[in-house]
């Protein structure tokens, strides 16, 4: 670990609530895309462990000074909480001398030093902005370079004010220096004079630890002054340029560390001389309110390490780990340190009792800014790239792609992981969320090694001592295709697993995909070829396709199969085929070797007089076939260089790095609907309701569209429109393009897409929208009695369409019953079926609500719903009641009658007699009686008394036996009242004709 340049910077906490910045943190300029290129571009990368330095800390705000990657000069950044690291801007130069941290925050204040001169010249000129209100004040530094009387340099923040080292000549003209206290609106204070520089080796609103250079001879002297009282006490006299070994300043005191002992001054009251403290390590260079902090030296890394422990020894010293570049003690009396910290973070970290704290807010992300790209690999739409241009450890960087409405857009880079050992040769491939890199380089042997999403590294590295002799020709992200040259394998091609390291050798040409190796396989001595697909963990082999040619190289993405060439070795036609399908598409590949990408392929041309190369991409679920170019192929940057271009396999993109660094992400898809809905019909009758057709398709693009209806093959009405966000909402009010209506019935309709700015079209979408202006209707029917149906307690109920279209049903019923008081209410409506396409059912049966109940009256609706998605109303109701047996109590017997067993009777009995003047009285509270009876031939007659007056007479005759019969039926009114009823039997017609058999009565309600 180099050494730290030693800072002693502190300020007391504040209420941030506010914030205003100059600019936000980006990924760098964008780069100029062609017109009808969706493109995006990430810049190029100096470091891949940015440097912060300058490090202040008040409260939850942290500034810092750092580059960017597009600038020469250091900016300034500000974080709050833990925040998004924001731009300042540039700040002004710092090459003199002394320490001057042109970027620092005390008390809420951010202070940045900035100078008008574009060439980096002192800073001429300090802004203050408050972060609680926003308000700025710019002090005024009177910098001429001339060292002359009344030429200032800014030397620290003070709060709301700065620290001015201001020339001017004594009484003997000699040229001394002061330090002024200056402050927005106030007059300038002298804190210190007659010496010949100042550096302030820490400030806050209320003093500062001063290095004077006393004159005349250039003496060291540490001061503390108090801004207030102007007192001062001398904290060191240094005989040499050399510092202490430690210093102290935090808000309640300040103090010089030599060994174990801290000799430290009450900044409240310097005056009062000095107390010893012993500190519980020797060796403490940093000392806060509860952190010490020191560099060890490792003989194992060969480099000073930096140890903490707790002020008061709470803690054990521990090592950090990582890199620091810069600590400092804020005016809150806490340590902050600039720390990187392999496969974790690069982040300002806050210490507590000698730890990272772990609170929220207390650390800061440094921006990485976008990175040099040494080599490419796309997968997923990510882009992977390995970035060692600042360490022998090499880094892994992953940008995530996205293309929107907006355009292309690219997350800056975020590492990966660092490599624990050796350089990134280059990035080989990437696939299934896994990157194969090749590591080492001479003098070390070179290997090939699979990391995850994480960073982890994956199985077991494939070893190679010269890696120029090795290929990798395919990658899934468990296994590699290798290429070897070596005299070992003869130029074979390998396939080697990285879970356990097994190599074996495989057909030259094989591919890989979904966990599987395609070769291809002569069918004996015949002219055809199977592409054998073979599962790489179970080993079943299938046939995923038959050829007649001999295959050249494999790809294979999904379901299509690409035979690079389809002939003899010299051919430079190969074959686009797919699984299970016959057809095939030819690609002519003259100039390189075709790329199947998912739904894209990626050919090459070269015009006739040039020899540059250009990559283009033909969409395989478009409408259109021909491929669009997409960039030129960029020169190595030497021949032994990886190349500088690589397109994305599972994804549509592709990137080129040009000679700058700055690498270009182009998008090569089509539009593609990420969510659509398409009512399944519509009515317009004017009723309010589903009077137009609305479907809506959002595409990830903007696009132009063109939506065609058709009746058969006949067009009945195109609409058309443009998106810029993607949404495709077309209305079609059932007309056609004169205005008249448009028939009934089924139409087809077709939504075809066109990107607005590349001009590829997206996969045509179909469907089906039906078109009813009458609302659906139906009818429901049953029988009035159940006892007409069946002999148990279940109605049949049928139900059919009365319109054309319907599509279902759905089935309700309501019953009569008596209440608390004795009243018969009709209850609400309830459902039985939903949604049904049966056209009957049995009530009282599995899957009825209820069980039905004698003496009830249940009533049965229908609606209907038609295939344009309407609904039509509740049908007027079909009745049925189920009637009281011949054994209910509320039948009352006088005279001779007799029970009888009948199996084709209403619950399997019947009540008979012959005697005249016998008869059954019961109460009947409902509007309509009917009685059920059977018919036979000894069959007589009854007569029906209601309310004391007879109101009809019966015969019951019938040549043949009929069970379960209506034999009379009487309206007793419109509204449910009480009835007294008899069944009287009369003298037959003949002596042979006398007999009555009663089944049941019902009374609807």
């Amino acid at each position: 670990m180099p050494p730290l340049r030693r800072r002693f910077l502190a300020v007391p906490a504040a209420a941030l609530t506010a914030l205003a910045v100059t600019q936000a943190v980006t990924a760098g300029p964008a780069g100029a895309a062609a017109a009808a290129d969706v493109s995006t571009t990430l810049a190029a990368r100096t470091t891949s462990v940015p440097a912060a330095g300058d490090i202040s800390g008040s409260g939850q705000a942290v500034v810092w000074r750092q580059k960017t990657s597009a600038d020469t000069q250091v900016h300034g950044w500000l974080a709050v909480s833990g925040g998004t690291p924001q731009d300042l801007g540039r700040l002004a130069d710092t090459d003199e001398t002394v320490t001057v941290h042109a970027v620092s925050v005390q008390d809420g204040v951010v202070a940045a030093a900035t100078s008008t001169d574009p060439n980096g010249a002192l800073a001429d000129h300090v802004t203050l902005r408050d972060l609680d209100s926003g308000t700025e004040d710019v002090l005024p530094v009177a910098y001429d370079s001339s060292g002359a009387a009344g030429d200032e340099r800014y030397r620290a923040q003070a709060g709301d004010g700065i620290l001015v080292q201001q020339s001017y000549q004594d009484d003997t003209s000699a040229y001394l220096v002061r330090l002024l206290l200056r402050t927005p609106g106030g007059e300038d204070r002298t804190l210190l004079s007659g010496d010949e520089q100042y550096e302030v080796l820490a400030s806050d609103a209320h003093g500062a630890l001063v290095l004077r250079r006393t004159a005349p001879g250039w003496d060291h002297r540490i001061v503390y002054v108090d801004f207030t009282t102007g007192a001062t006490v001398t904290v060191a006299e240094p005989t040499t340029d050399e510092l202490p070994q430690g210093l102290e300043f935090t808000p309640g005191h300040v103090g010089v560390v030599d060994g174990a002992t801290l000799t430290e001054w009450q900044r409240s009251a310097p005056g009062d001389g000095p107390s010893k403290v012993t500190l519980p390590y020797a060796d403490a260079r940093w000392i806060s309110d509860d952190t010490l902090a020191w560099y060890r030296w490792s003989a194992a890394d060969g480099a000073a390490e930096l140890f903490a422990m707790a002020r008061d020894g709470s803690t054990p010293a521990t090592d950090l780990g990582g890199t620091a570049t810069d600590l400092s003690v804020g005016d809150d009396g806490r340590m902050r340190l600039a720390l990187y910290r392999d496969d974790v973070d690069a982040a300002i970290q806050t210490l507590t009792d000698g730890r990272i704290s772990t609170a929220a807010g207390d650390a800061t992300t440094i921006p990485a800014g976008p990175a040099r790209l040494d080599a490419l690999a796309l997968s997923g739409g990510a882009l992977y790239t390995a970035d060692d241009s600042s360490r022998r450890q090499g880094v892994l960087l992953r940008s995530n792609l996205s293309a929107g409405p907006a355009g292309a857009s690219a997350s800056g880079p975020s590492r990966v992981l660092a490599y624990t050992s050796g350089l990134v040769h280059q990035t080989l491939a990437a696939a299934g969320g896994r990157v194969l890199v090749e590591q080492g380089g001479a003098p070390e042997p070179s290997h090939f090694q699979v990391y995850d999403a994480d960073g982890k590294l994956v199985g077991t590295p494939l070893n190679y001592d010269d890696a120029s002799v090795v290929n990798v020709v395919d990658f899934d992200g468990e296994h590699a295709l290798v290429s070897d040259k070596t005299t070992t394998y003869q130029g074979t091609l390998l396939l080697y697993t990285f879970a356990d390291g097994h190599t074996q050798r495989v057909p030259s040409g094989s591919a890989l995909y979904g966990g599987a190796l395609y070769s291809s396989v002569r069918n004996g001595t015949t002219s055809t070829w199977s592409i054998h697909r073979t599962d790489l963990t179970t080993g079943t082999v299938t046939t995923a396709a038959t050829v007649n040619c001999l295959p050249g190289g494999l790809q294979v993405r999904g379901s299509r199969i690409l035979l690079t060439t389809c002939g003899t070795a010299a051919s430079t036609t190969g074959l686009l085929l797919q699984a299970g399908s016959s057809a095939t598409t030819t690609v002519d590949s003259p100039v390189r070797t075709p790329i199947l990408g998912t739904d894209v392929l990626y050919t090459f041309t070269k015009s006739p007089d040039s020899t540059t190369v250009t990559l283009n991409a033909r969409s395989l679920t478009g409408t259109s076939t021909e491929p669009q170019p997409l960039f030129t192929l960029p020169d190595k940057a030497d021949t032994g260089a990886a190349d500088r271009w690589a397109v994305d396999r599972d994804a549509p993109w592709a990137a080129w790095m040009d000679d700058t660094g700055v690498t270009h992400v182009v998008w090569a898809g089509v539009p593609a609907a990420a969510s659509s809905a398409a009512p399944a019909g519509f009515s317009p009758n004017g009723d309010g309701k589903t009077d137009t057709w609305a479907p809506t398709w959002t595409y990830d693009r903007p696009v132009s569209w063109t939506l065609t209806l058709k009746s058969g093959t006949t067009q009945v009405r195109s609409l058309t429109g443009t998106s810029t966000a993607g949404k495709v909402a077309p209305v079609w009010n059932g007309t056609t393009p004169t205005g008249s209506a448009a028939a009934e019935g089924a139409y087809t309709w077709t939504l075809t897409a066109r990107d607005t700015v590349t001009g590829r079209t997206a996969a045509d979408i179909t469907g089906k929208v039906t078109l009813r202006r009458t609302v659906p209707a139906a009818t429901v029917t049953s029988p009035a009695v159940a006892s007409s149906a069946a002999t148990t307690a279940s109605v049949p109920v049928g139900w059919s369409a009365r319109t054309a279209g319907v599509k279902s049903y759905d089935i309700g019923w309501r019953v009569a019953t008596r209440d608390s008081a004795g009243v018969w209410k009709l209850g609400s409506l309830q459902t039985w079926r939903t949604a049904t396409t049966a056209t009957s059912a049995v009530f009282g049966k599995a899957g009825s609500p209820v069980k039905p109940v004698a003496g009830l009256t249940y009533r049965f609706y229908v609606r209907a719903h038609d295939d344009a998605g309407q609904t039509g109303p509740w049908s007027k109701a079909a009745t049925t009641g189920i009637p009281v047996d011949d054994r209910a109590t509320a039948l009352r017997y006088t005279g001779t009658w007799k029970s009888v067993a009948a199996t084709s009777a209403w619950s399997g009995t019947e009540r008979v007699s012959a005697t005249k003047g016998a008869y059954v009285s019961f109460t009947a509270d409902g509007t309509q009686l009917r009685v059920v009876a059977t018919r036979k031939s000894n069959g007589g007659r009854f007569a029906v008394v209601v309310d004391g007056r007879t109101v009809g007479t019966v015969n019951t005759y019938a040549a043949g036996t009929a069970y379960r019969q209506v034999v009379f039926t009487r309206t007793l009114g419109t509204t449910i009242k009480t009835h007294k009823v008899q069944l009287r039997i009369l003298s037959g017609s003949t002596s042979a004709r006398s007999t009555v058999t009663l089944d049941a009565v019902m009374v609807t309600r």
